[in-house]
């Protein structure tokens, strides 16, 4: 998925044995705690779930992100679309 107006082009994902992982086209972190991580992606949102995660290196400026704990799900959701499109699709 292209999009020349994100911040920080392409988006990639690697998790390690569900441990470690590293992201990169991360525009934005809203939260972070213990059992997730609520990400902003260049391809959208993104929340990391888990136990004992913790943000090991986030690099705002070329939209790096690195990671560790016990994965268990990671799950990519879209932006909404304005309910006047939804109401009249």
């Amino acid at each position: 998925m292209e999009n020349n107006d994100r911040k920080h082009g392409n988006h990639e994902l690697c998790v390690s044995c569900r441990e470690k992982g590293s992201l990169t086209g991360i525009e934005k972190v809203i939260s972070s705690c213990e059992t997730s991580l609520n990400l902003v992606t260049s391809c959208g949102n993104l929340v990391i779930g888990g136990e004992k995660l913790k943000i090991i290196k986030f690099n705002a400026g070329d939209g790096t992100l690195e990671f560790e704990g016990n994965v268990s799900s990671l799950k990519y959701s879209g932006a909404k679309q304005p309910l006047i499109k939804r109401i009249f699709k």
